[in-house]
């Protein structure tokens, strides 16, 4: 399989033209894409039509270990709209197909969707790839964008590069949330998901470069006073958004999109979600095997 790749920002993000879905899952160059990942963070992969859930699965799985299980509970959220476990759904659909109703708890938990983050970076066992295919865009409106965190820690002053690569921070999903206006979570939503904590920059294990790990999922410092730490994560996060680090992605039916959550951040864009459908479906990729019941939501 040939295809080639098309660099779309300066520092990072790249199209990946003449990739072919339907291809046996181990003819696939695995190698190559890997390599392509590593050096742009985010590929766009450009298809005339969707591939299939299963085509969309079988890629992912070639990619590392995948998520598949439960999802983070949401109270009232019951039935799944997508048969394959693999499949996170990230639209704004219910089951029967339907727009859900703004004030719905689930669509107030998508809300979260919008602000900078690294999936399951809430998680021990984090994301390293997403893989969020359109199935249907809405005419105008919710792009994604997203921020290379590794240009941006290089960019920082020594002094906070060196405390970065110290200090540990509490990530919550929960935290998340409340930022974006969601309600007191429950009780069981609570205990679906605990937080965990991360360093606030590691070295990204594959291109060996430092990246920022900074995202609305990061709670506080911890051992730091609460308004401090969240004061220095705020600050990390303007300076790491800043328009010289982002790219944005305005999405085209059939469109693959891949980044590295550990080189990344990324964010949804408003679009009039009462009035147009939005059908997107994610796979995740995890840094080992999942051996429990796990969750991936957001």
């Amino acid at each position: 399989m040939s295809f080639r790749i098309n660099p779309l920002h300066p520092l990072f993000a790249a199209e990946v033209i003449g990739f072919d879905f339907s291809a046996p899952p181990e003819t696939m160059p695995i190698d190559e894409v890997l390599t392509a990942i590593d050096t742009y963070g985010v590929l766009a992969f450009r298809n005339t039509t969707p591939p299939t859930d299963e085509q969309h699965v079988a890629f992912s799985r070639r990619l590392g270990p995948i998520e598949r299980g439960k999802l983070i509970k949401v109270t009232g959220h019951a039935r799944l709209r997508l048969a394959l476990p693999e499949l996170v759904d990230v639209g704004n659909l219910d089951p029967d197909g339907n727009i859900l109703p703004p004030d719905s708890r689930q669509m107030k938990f998508r809300m979260g969707d919008r602000l900078w983050h690294a999936d399951m970076s809430f998680m021990d066992n984090r994301a390293t790839y997403s893989l969020l295919l359109g199935h249907e865009i809405p005419p105008e409106g919710g792009d994604t964008e997203f921020a290379d965190m590794r240009a941006a820690f290089a960019e920082l002053p020594r002094e906070l590069q060196q405390l970065a690569e110290t200090v540990d921070v509490e990530h919550s999903i929960w935290h998340s949330r409340e930022m974006a206006g969601f309600p007191p979570p429950t009780e069981e939503e609570l205990l679906s998901r605990p937080p965990v904590r991360h360093k606030l920059a590691h070295v990204h294990a594959r291109s060996c470069r430092k990246s920022l790990y900074v995202t609305s999922h990061a709670s506080h410092i911890i051992g730091w006073p609460r308004d401090l730490g969240r004061g220095l994560l705020s600050e990390l996060t303007k300076f790491a958004t800043q328009p010289k680090f982002v790219y944005r992605h305005k999405w085209q039916l059939g469109d693959l999109l891949m980044w590295d959550n550990l080189a990344t951040l990324h964010r949804a864009t408003e679009f009039e979600d009462a009035l147009y459908r939005r059908d997107m479906r994610r796979t995740t990729c995890r840094e080992r095997e999942v051996t429990s019941p796990d969750a991936a939501y957001a």
